[in-house]
């Protein structure tokens, strides 16, 4: 058996004249009363028994003691939900700011914290805060709220791909932003603008809004202009193409023949030339898409994260497993091959050659007020088109240093009138 229209809504009007003016528990009442009456009915009572028994079971409080209950529970779960909501956006913000600084003063662990309050922020403060607004606010605004959370998540995951040099980061931001400055932001000013009592102000102020956030997206792209793309990526074609270029040294080694010291330098040298190269495919191979033989050959221009540097810093300085390509290493390999250029010469002349060797490994050099050795300077938490760029450069210096030798060898009277 089941009520009638008429009934329920007897029904409905007892709860309101009740004092129930919460619509969630009107409704939820309701069907409870309903639901009671009708078992009270299938058992023979007439609908006025059936919902003065029904009624009775609320207690001597009766329904405003309902009310009060929930309205005190719903309190309680509100200020829990506020807490929590609180303790995710001061937790993202604390770890978010903290490593902001660390990658600035690029500390351990500013990696760790960035992507832990990122996730906080998008994952639990923007949903609950979300939550709230779709609960408080009228059905119209739904689309507003929403289109807002949608444009600051992605924003942010924008931000964080971009810091941590992930791949879609700018499809990420720009998305976000676009979300923001073409629905948003002209939904959310145009309801100021039909709510406001100065408008004139209310106006004002959107379109300077609306201006710096044009702005910022056309900033987005943090990347360096195409000019100084092409300039570096330039230098560094120039420079392979030198370092590459050793057929006139393979022509200077046929003219010494079998001259011990020549011998020696070639083997020392193409060690070192190939442990460089060796050095920037593994660099190449880690941040870019490509295979390992594809490293080898990428030119700088089609390298998409050239501004990475967290991959070459830890490959050369990792603390705790320094590996084959750990900066001391480098520093050994590039110390030995000087040792072996200067060698060529005589001693008398050795002391001015070192003094133009095309590099210095124990002069300090001074960064951002602080010294460092020749590889913290060059290669620690520099970015990727600096550091191939540089090794690139090692490279050419390493092929003229070994010309200028082997043009010194050919100079020597034993060398171009040999006994017969």
């Amino acid at each position: 058996m089941e009520l009638n229209e008429t009934q329920m809504e007897l029904v409905s009007a007892y709860i309101r004249q009740n004092g129930v003016a919460y619509d969630g528990l009107h409704d939820d009442l309701l069907d409870h009363i309903c639901t009671g009456i009708e078992n009270r009915m299938r058992q023979g009572d007439s609908f006025e028994d059936a919902f003065l028994h029904t009624v009775r079971l609320f207690g001597p409080g009766g329904l405003m003691q309902v009310q009060q209950d929930t309205f005190q529970l719903l309190t309680e779960i509100n200020a829990t939900m506020k807490k929590v909501t609180f303790t995710f956006g001061l937790t993202s913000t604390f770890l978010l700011l903290a490593g902001t600084i660390f990658k600035l003063m690029h500390w351990p662990g500013a990696s760790i914290m960035i992507v832990l309050g990122a996730g906080l922020l998008v994952l639990a403060y923007l949903p609950l805060i979300l939550h709230y607004k779709l609960k408080e606010s009228p059905s119209n605004e739904y689309i507003m709220h929403i289109s807002g959370w949608v444009g600051l998540s992605f924003s942010v995951l924008g931000v964080l791909f971009k810091v941590m040099h992930w791949p879609g980061a700018g499809a990420i931001l720009l998305g976000g932003m676009a979300v923001l400055a073409f629905l948003y932001v002209p939904i959310y000013f145009y309801k100021q603008y039909h709510t406001s009592v100065n408008r004139p102000v209310t106006l004002s102020t959107s379109m300077v809004a609306m201006t710096c956030l044009i702005l910022v997206f056309a900033l987005a792209r943090i990347n360096p202009s195409l000019n100084y793309e092409l300039g570096s990526t330039m230098i560094d074609d120039e420079l392979r193409a030198s370092a590459s270029a050793a057929s006139t040294n393979q022509l200077l080694y046929a003219d010494l023949g079998s001259n011990a010291s020549a011998q020696v330098l070639k083997e020392r040298t193409d060690a070192v030339y190939d442990y460089i190269d060796d050095l920037k495919a593994t660099i190449v191979f880690e941040t870019e898409d490509v295979t390992e033989a594809e490293a080898r050959t990428l030119p700088l221009a089609q390298m998409k994260n050239k501004a990475n540097f967290d991959i070459t810093t830890h490959l050369m300085f990792h603390p705790e497993a320094p590996g084959r390509f750990d900066h001391t290493q480098l520093v050994k390999e590039l110390e030995g091959l000087r040792q072996t250029v200067l060698a060529t010469y005589p001693p008398h002349m050795q002391a001015r050659m070192a003094a133009t060797f095309p590099y210095d490994l124990g002069r300090p050099y001074e960064k951002q007020g602080n010294q460092q050795d020749w590889a913290h300077y060059h290669f620690y938490h520099v970015p990727l088109v600096g550091v191939i760029s540089y090794l690139s450069k090692l490279q050419n210096d390493i092929r003229q240093a070994e010309n200028q030798a082997l043009v010194h060898l050919l100079s020597q009277p034993e060398v171009s009138n040999p006994p017969s």
